[in-house]
């Protein structure tokens, strides 16, 4: 019997151990970069001067002085930020293919700086750009958002502890919280045990994997609509809006634009052609393609910054 648990246990190591050097060699799970919370922010950030592959990606991807990924120029004027969630963390594209990058070889006067962190909300979205006007003072902020951005800014609407939203009772600002730090170390250290733990995810609440009703009632669609004009009556006095404009992905609701315009944000909207911009089937992620798509219309906004110097003439009905 001992010898038998022996070589069992030998055998779960040598399986073990075979088992990671493959999913290492073939890069079957991502490189996770390890997160922290910013102290006054309370916002999600990634450990600088980290680097490592995301699944299937041919280039390494870092993270740069300031905690993201991404282009961190800020040294001409105008300065633009750019923050949103995984569409502009791109880590599924080389960083070639980033807003910024695109953007600033069209724009080599300009200098672009790229915040960008999977889940953030319409909310933290905001909070970020008051953070960076603290610290590297941007000309605007272009803030990428979509649909489910909004509703995941509202505590009422769902719990997200570890993206920032806001209490609207309260009028206050929920900051985020990391998820069991240790454990997760331990878990992205292992490539196999990180495999498994996405192969069989036995511990994931259907919150976090991202289920939404499909099925909202009118009334349910109204009661959202008072809670977007309470979220967007509460940023009129909280953050600049002269220096913000939305740029909303396709298929954006129009309701919500409308709604976000009533209320004194400069907004653009991206059009798809008839060509998909997503990565794939199953991966709506905007490709290389997509970017450069989403770019080109961005483009003549900035052009009209910069001719006409004049904020609110750019965006005049």
């Amino acid at each position: 019997m001992k010898k038998f648990f022996i070589q069992l246990v030998l055998f779960i190591i040598l399986i073990s151990i075979s088992g990671e050097i493959f999913i290492r060699t073939f890069k079957l799970t991502s490189d996770i970069p390890q997160r922290y919370i910013e102290q006054n922010t309370g916002i999600q950030m990634y450990k600088p001067k980290q680097s490592g592959y995301y699944k299937e990606a041919k280039e390494k991807c870092h993270v740069n002085d300031y905690g993201w990924l991404g282009v961190a120029n800020t040294n001409k004027n105008p300065l633009f930020s750019i923050i949103g969630d995984s569409y502009i963390e791109n880590l599924m594209n080389p960083i070639s293919c980033n807003q910024g990058t695109i953007l600033q070889s069209h724009f080599s006067e300009y200098s672009f700086f790229e915040a960008g962190r999977s889940g953030v909300t319409f909310i933290e979205a905001l909070e970020i750009s008051k953070y960076l006007d603290s610290l590297i003072q941007p000309t605007y902020h272009l803030i990428y958002i979509g649909n489910g951005d909004f509703n995941e800014s509202i505590v009422s609407m769902g719990k997200y502890n570890d993206r920032v939203q806001i209490d609207l009772s309260k009028k206050y600002i929920v900051k985020a919280e990391l998820k069991s730090p240790v454990a997760k170390k331990i878990l992205y250290s292992s490539k196999l045990l990180y495999y498994l733990y996405l192969r069989f995810p036995l511990f994931v609440d259907k919150q976090n994997k991202g289920e939404v009703n499909k099925n909202l009632k009118s009334n349910e669609l109204e009661f959202n609509k008072v809670k977007l004009s309470q979220l967007f009556e509460y940023c009129t006095t909280e953050y600049n809006l002269n220096k913000i404009i939305l740029i909303f992905r396709p298929k954006t609701d129009d309701d919500i634009i409308k709604l976000s315009e009533s209320y004194g944000f400069k907004s653009f909207r991206l059009n798809e052609d008839s060509k998909s911009w997503a990565l794939g089937k199953h991966d709506g992620h905007w490709s290389c393609y997509g970017h450069n798509e989403a770019a080109k219309q961005i483009i003549p906004v900035l052009d009209s910054i910069a001719e006409i110097r004049d904020y609110a003439k750019l965006f005049k009905k």
